[in-house]
Parts: C-alpha cells; structure tokens; sequence
C-alpha cells in the first residue's frame, strides 16, 4: 500500500502541474568471464618474440670513432651493433635458462616479400615451436632442445636470417594472441611473450593517424624522420594503438606480455610512452612494492602512489619495461626476467572487459558471491583483479582434482 501512496496523492492534486526533466533511459550489457583455476607448477610457457627491423643494424654507441656511417654487418667487431649485441646477450640467456621454461621462438617483419613488399608484414610464422604439452616437467631433454633450436635461429639473425624492414609489432604480437600453442595448456601453465624490441612500433596498415590526416599529424609521431610518404603515408607512422590492444588481448587470454626495450630509440618520450603502456597492460610492469628506487634497477625511479590509492597500493617503476642500451645491460635485465619466469602472481587477473570501478564487478567463487575485501579480492587501476589473503591461497591450494570455479561479472552501460 505505501508504495501505491504518492499515486493517490498525485491524483487528489491533479490541478497542479510539475515539470520534470525527461529522462534518458539507461541500457546495460552484463559479460562474464568463467575460468577454471589451478595452481600452475609446472613450467611457464615463454614466446620469444624478437624484432629484426632494419633499424636493429644501429650501432649501439654511433659516436666511436670505429663505427663511422657503419650498419649492420658492414660494422666491424669494434662497433657492436644492436643486433649483435642481442646474439650475444640472449646466447648467454638461452644457455642458463635452457630448463627455466618452454621455449618458442617468433621474429618480425615477415621476410617474404610476395607477403611483404614494403618490408611491413608481421610475422605470420613460428620459427621454433613450444614443446608438446605434457603432464609432467621431469624429463627436461625436449627444454634444452627447444633452448639450443632457438639460439641457433637467433645466432643467424644478419646472416642467413636478414635484418631489415619495418616494425609491425601489433600485428605480430596479435598474430601470437592466435598460438595454439600458448593457449592449450593455459590452466596448469603461465604464459608469457617475451618482446625484444627498439622501441618504435609502425606498419599498421588500419592506423588513424597518416600523412593525409586532416589536421595533419605532429612529425614527431612519424617513425622514419620525414618519410612518412608514399607507400609510408600510413605505415611509417607511430603505432601506439595498435600494440597496446594487441597485449590488451594477449593478456585477456592469461598471456603476460614481458617488455624489453633494447638499443637507444627507447630513450625518446614516444617510445617510453609506448613500451609504458604495453608494459602496463601487460601484466608484467616493473613494480616497487617497497617504494625504493633501487627496485627498479638504474637509471629508473618508482613513482609516487596516486592520490586516494587503497594502502595495498603496489607502485610501479617509471619505466615500467626492461630497459637496456647495450649487451650489458640487456643481460642483466634478461637475468633478472629469468628469476621472475615461473614466480609470477597467480592471484592476478586479467580482464578482458575492463570494468570501470568495483561497483559493476561482481567476483563469484564455486557460484558464491564473493564481496571485495583485504581477504578476498581488489580491482587494481590496470583493470586487473587481484585476489588477497585467503583467497589467495585458495588459488594457490587448488588442483586438477579440486580446481577452483572463478566468474567475472561485469556490467557495462550502452
């Protein structure tokens, strides 16, 4: 009856009249996301993917004397290039890390130019393939082979394997969002992709930005200086766009996306926003948890925390990637990426449809409704859910016998 008693109201005071404001009405879509969850020990999957562009010939330090207008191959010994420096970096790192994980190997552009006339097609080939999925990691024989058959393939990269042409590498990386063999096995095993690049994605044939734009894009997003003409109109032009969704669905599907910046081109504000935010969104962005700067490796600072971040708020480094301007530090970054592989949160989840707060996310557990807290879980600023405390360790306890249901509701408006 109360709810009946504004109407009578209404109609006892029907001389007067109101105005209302009319309303618009409000559409919503609700997705959902289901995943089975088991702790994942056994070894990670790890997708090499190495960019072999014409601008990987760059000699690593111009300025000595030795190098002159070298490129590439035409350098001698004591003008390392990047490209060499990156032979004998991940020599060292395939060696030691032979058995770590699963290894697989990719390279980018595509070198086939009835495929690629301009030198811009991505990758559409897998140069060294994971191992066959198995049950087991004890016998490590197929690992170490997979190591050896990757190194092999590195080791030709300016010899037999060209280094040359442009860097498409959203299409690559999206190319690789399609592996079988990263997918099939994603409930017991962590995936990753290992980009090794210099920094300047372009070749995007569908990008929006291009030299017939209206008003016309600043220069400093054009990737080749002043040629971004002719046949390069649209490709030569930076690709920000393009890569960050290309991890954005590498990670939706549980794949972490490891960003190596490599050589000097990184250094530019383009660049280190570019690899920032693929690095972000890729689930494996350089973090202090501590807040000191010495987490984040030289020549990096950890940023300050937000304002009105929660006080389990983890804080990222500046440069959320690895950087590395020379086969030093690259081998460095290359070891500390090989002691994080297999140690990565389970408790993180990617999100394929990013909510925009908590209030339209709904976390359901072997179909109970599970309420955000410091026990159970948080939506992080990435977009991505983190289970804490005991539900933390209910994904860390569970087994192919006992898995865990997990459902991600989300509720979007139209």
């Amino acid at each position: 009856m109360t709810r009946r008693l504004p109407l009578l109201l209404l109609a006892v005071t029907a001389c007067q009249t109101y105005d209302f404001e009319p309303v618009t009405p409000i559409a919503i879509t609700q997705t959902t996301q289901t995943r089975n969850v088991v702790a994942r020990n056994l070894k990670p999957n790890l997708m090499i993917l190495v960019d072999k562009s014409g601008s990987m010939n760059a000699p690593i330090d111009a300025t000595r004397p030795t190098c002159g207008n070298c490129s590439g191959s035409n350098c001698p010994a004591t003008c390392p290039t990047r490209i060499s420096d990156l032979r004998t970096a991940m020599g060292q790192f395939l060696s030691q890390a032979s058995t770590v994980a699963r290894l697989g190997l990719a390279f980018f552009p595509n070198e086939d130019p009835a495929f690629s006339p301009t030198g811009c097609g991505p990758t559409r080939d897998i140069a060294v393939q994971l191992p066959p999925a198995t049950n087991s990691d004890t016998d490590t024989t197929p690992l170490t082979m997979n190591a050896t058959q990757v190194n092999m393939r590195i080791q030709a990269l300016g010899s037999s394997i060209p280094v040359t042409g442009g860097t498409p590498t959203g299409g690559s990386l999206s190319f690789l969002g399609s592996y079988a063999g990263l997918l099939d096995d994603k409930d017991n095993r962590q995936d990753f992709v290992l980009l090794l690049t210099d920094g300047l994605p372009n070749c995007n044939p569908a990008n929006p930005l291009s030299c017939s734009s209206m008003p016309p894009p600043p220069s400093n997003l054009c990737t080749l200086g002043n040629n971004c003409v002719g046949q390069y109109c649209r490709a030569g032009f930076l690709d920000k766009g393009g890569v960050v969704t290309a991890v954005q669905q590498l990670r939706s599907r549980n794949v972490s996306t490891i960003v190596v910046g490599f050589g000097a081109d990184f250094a530019s504000a383009e660049a280190l926003d570019v690899l920032n935010s693929m690095a972000e969104v890729g689930g494996f962005g350089r973090k202090c948890p501590m807040g000191t700067d010495a987490e984040c490796g030289s020549n990096n600072t950890c940023l300050p925390a937000p304002p009105n971040s929660p006080p389990n708020y983890v804080r990222f480094c500046q440069k959320q990637f690895y950087a590395a301007a020379n086969q030093t530090e690259l081998i460095r970054a290359l070891s500390d990426i090989q002691n994080l592989i297999g140690s990565g949160d389970p408790c993180n989840f990617g999100l394929s449809d990013k909510p925009p707060d908590d209030r339209f996310l709904a976390v359901i557990i072997n179909g109970q409704t599970t309420t955000k807290g410091p026990n159970t879980w948080t939506l992080l600023p990435t977009g991505d859910v983190q289970f804490q405390g005991q539900l933390c360790d209910r994904v860390k306890a569970s087994t192919t016998a006992e898995p865990l249901k997990v459902e991600f509701r989300i509720v979007n408006t139209l």
